[in-house]
């Protein structure tokens, strides 16, 4: 009488795709968990963010080894495998779950060391011993040597989690004095093309003149810092601008009033199409609907130079002030203890009664 011949190993098919789907995100936060310093001595921040890549390794890991104990168990129930090896498998199985968490721990206080292989090769042994044992050719045939050498795979990497425990702490001082090597050549690579595109940059106001647009002098004007020689002379520049009046009043109505912090200084016509465009901005402004009131408030405060150089020029902008004004109070209001908003209001105050 010839036996049943056995189905397909689905089952095992579908936990090897689960597991191999949640190895690497596992591993992956496992790598990027630890924070290479001394041991204790991280910032806040950066324990913070070892915690939440942990939590990610548990989320990935708990259901990874319920995978690969769902492959042995396969394995032992439906697979080829002796008797003897099944006993065995499911002692490994557990050996290899208490080498994983002792290899995590000694990674996350000693990163870049050995204890890595056992994290990382682990799972793939398991996963291949489960597979190869629910199949004939890998388990009964020529080929059953898979099958065993994943099985031993399993102890020798398991056991190899105790030297290394010892071997990861003797040697993180090297390794974190190579790492910091590592960053500091990655730093000084970045400051050097930051300077090189800084001195770039800077190079480009030489090619700009009075034919050149408001704009394009703008960006100099902001971009630098007002005790800097260039700053000064971006706003020169713009001052010689030939169209800088209709770029003004094109900017303004663009909603592009924050780019023009320094309009007062830039010896403007004040013309009624000027004064239309800035209360229009500044109204536009105050009445955003960005959640963060204070860096509204900031925005609002730069332009008190030009909302005074304007008022003195007899414009009228009473909606773009008095939207400021109502602006500023909810500002004061979220920042209570802050008296820079309250002293803001005041000045828009002080401003309105005197036109």
């Amino acid at each position: 009488m010839t036996s049943r011949p056995r189905s397909p190993p689905a089952g095992s098919f579908l936990l090897l795709a689960a597991a191999i789907l949640l190895y690497i995100p596992w591993l992956l936060a496992i790598v990027a968990a630890p924070q290479w310093g001394e041991p204790g001595s991280g910032s806040g921040e950066s324990r913070m963010s070892e915690a939440w890549a942990i939590l990610i390794a548990l989320l990935f890991g708990i259901p990874l080894w319920l995978a690969l104990g769902g492959l042995a168990l396969l394995a032992w129930r439906r697979g080829f495998a002796p008797p003897a090896w099944s006993a065995a498998s499911g002692i490994l199985y557990l050996l290899a779950v208490v080498a994983t968490f002792g290899a995590a721990k000694t990674y996350l206080t000693w990163p870049g060391g050995l204890s890595i292989l056992v994290l990382a090769l682990l799972p793939p042994l398991l996963a291949l011993y489960g597979v190869s044992m629910r199949l004939p050719a890998l388990a009964a045939g020529r080929m059953r040597w898979v099958p065993a050498a994943a099985l031993g795979g399993v102890a020798l990497v398991a056991c190899a989690a105790i030297p290394f425990a010892s071997i990861d702490p003797i040697g993180y001082p090297a390794r974190l004095a190579r790492e910091q090597q590592r960053w500091d050549a990655a730093f000084a690579q970045r400051d050097a093309r930051s300077l090189d595109a800084a001195r770039r940059w800077e190079a480009g106001i030489d090619k700009l003149g009075p034919d050149s647009p408001l704009s394009a002098w703008l960006d100099y004007v902001n971009g630098s810092v007002v005790s800097e020689p260039l700053h000064q002379q971006a706003l020169d520049g713009a001052r010689r601008a030939s169209g800088r009046q209709a770029d003004a009043v094109k900017l303004l109505d663009g909603g592009q009033i924050g780019r023009l912090a320094e309009l007062s200084q830039l010896e403007l016509a004040v013309t009624p199409a000027l004064c239309a465009a800035f209360d229009r901005a500044l109204h536009q402004l105050a009445v955003t609907d960005d959640p963060y009131e204070a860096m509204v408030g900031e925005q609002l405060e730069r332009q008190l130079p030009n909302v005074e150089f304007l008022l003195a020029a007899d414009c009228d902008l009473a909606s773009g002030l008095d939207a400021t004004k109502a602006r500023a109070g909810k500002v004061a209001a979220v920042n209570p203890g802050d008296q820079r908003w309250a002293q803001f209001r005041a000045t828009l105050d002080r401003m309105g009664r005197g036109h």
